[in-house]
């Protein structure tokens, strides 16, 4: 807000402001007026009322040229406002840091700001409305080649933008206020936010193509290394989720290997057999349990996983990552990587090698909404988590089943949950020995 506050001082811009922001603002040398002072009434009802008045909102509404609004202004004392900054209230913090709180959530929704941002948006022949710091600079720039004015292209653009926001913003409300009430609205708004450009779709002629973070939360990893595209991340995603709930249900590090959003392999870090070890081309070579992991993953299928994507669930160490430097592969999700790991990782491929850090803590949302065919569908997620408790009941004649045999049966059917149904799969040591995914019969 510096730059920009010096900016509009040196270009002799009056101010309305308030609270905070006006005091930075009158420091910085800016003209600043109190909205209160201008509108002649002050805020109330502890802040919830500060630029809700016809005054403000007559200035952002008014039509240039129009004989009768330009009448008004004048009977009424309106003087016309020609650029809107507005940040809104970080609703979505205060849903983050407790969504249970409802008289704090709600108190952080923001009434005036969605109000300005709407009303400049309309009236974008004469109002440019800004909404993000991002914008600051453009708009200085715009103003500069422009004798201080803004064109009719770049406040189209600036109120198509104002509209996504305010949209997001609603969305996000109305979301968490689901949680909240007992009858749920027939109208659902899910907000995405395009947070990085994909090279492609799932096919090179599908474009555009972005990733985007759903609803206002953060993504659930970070990209350390590479360019990820459209199929890597969703093998990516589907794949950590398996990893981490197999790691979760049996208490050992797991590891899996992901081709077109089902596993090729999965498995936990059981200790390799000589004869494994030589079978599998590991033998002499550093095996920590990780390692393990990842090796049988791999081996379940290893044509099939030529050309992967990988999850393990813990830190990947030097181990894993050595094993993992001389394999065809695409890329890695991990909660973390030591670095010496990530430094092996980093370099393979020359640099293009995918190296995603998920985020341990990240919880999906309950629903999930998908659209094809210019319809909408919705759904509760898959969140059923497999454990012993579902191997109780044992149907057969013989009833002793054995421990190595129930920690094959969480495998295989958590790394069948992972995959496209209708599939079948075959485990046996800890490990994946077959996946059948998506088949018609």
């Amino acid at each position: 807000i510096e730059e920009l506050g010096k900016f509009l001082a040196e270009n002799k811009v009056h101010v309305l402001s308030t609270g905070g922001t006006a005091t930075k603002l009158r420091e910085i040398g800016c003209t600043v007026q109190d909205v209160a002072d201008y509108t002649g009434s002050p805020e109330i009802l502890d802040g919830r009322v500060k630029t809700l008045h016809p005054k403000v909102h007559g200035g952002l509404l008014a039509a240039r040229g129009n004989a009768k609004h330009e009448a008004e202004m004048v009977k009424h004392g309106i003087r016309p406002i020609d650029l809107t900054i507005v940040n809104l209230y970080p609703f979505n913090e205060a849903v983050a840091k407790d969504p249970s709180d409802f008289a704090t959530c709600i108190e952080n929704v923001d009434i005036g700001g969605p109000c300005m941002v709407r009303a400049s948006a309309k009236n974008n022949a004469f109002v440019t409305i800004v909404t993000s710091p991002a914008q600051y600079g453009p708009l200085m720039e715009h103003m500069k080649a422009n004798d201080g004015s803004t064109t009719m292209a770049f406040r189209k653009n600036c109120a198509c933008a104002a509209y996504a926001l305010t949209a997001a913003y609603d969305s996000m409300v109305s979301t968490w206020m689901m949680d909240h009430v007992e009858e749920q609205p027939a109208t659902r708004t899910v907000a995405f936010k395009m947070d990085r450009p994909l090279k492609y779709g799932c096919n090179p002629h599908q474009l555009p193509a972005a990733l985007c973070s759903v609803g206002g939360s953060k993504l659930p990893f970070e990209v350390l290394s590479g360019v990820p595209g459209y199929i890597n991340l969703l093998d990516a995603v589907n794949a950590w989720q398996l990893v981490h709930e197999l790691a979760e249900a049996t208490g050992k590090p797991a590891a899996a290997s992901f081709k077109h959003c089902s596993p090729a392999g999965a498995a936990i870090g059981l200790p390799l057999s000589d004869e494994e070890q030589v079978v599998y081309e590991v033998k002499g070579k550093e095996l920590t349990p990780l390692a393990a992991a990842y090796v049988r993953a791999r081996n379940a299928d290893p044509m099939c996983s030529f050309g992967d994507f990988v999850a393990v669930s813990d830190e990947v160490d030097v181990a894993t990552a050595n094993i993992l430097k001389i394999e065809v592969s695409d890329g890695i999700i991990a909660s973390g990587y030591t670095p010496e790991a990530l430094e092996i990782l980093c370099a393979k491929k020359g640099g293009k090698f995918i190296v995603l850090q998920a985020d341990r803590g990240f919880q999906p949302p309950e629903l999930e909404y998908r659209i094809a065919g210019g319809m909408g569908f919705m759904q509760k997620r898959n969140d059923a988590i497999f454990t012993k408790a579902h191997l109780e009941k044992v149907v057969t004649q013989k009833q002793e089943l054995p421990q190595a045999a129930q920690l094959d049966l969480i495998v295989a059917s958590i790394a069948i949950k992972y995959t496209q149904s209708n599939s079948v799969g075959y485990a046996t040591n800890g490990m994946m020995v077959g996946v059948g995914a998506g088949q018609q019969s």
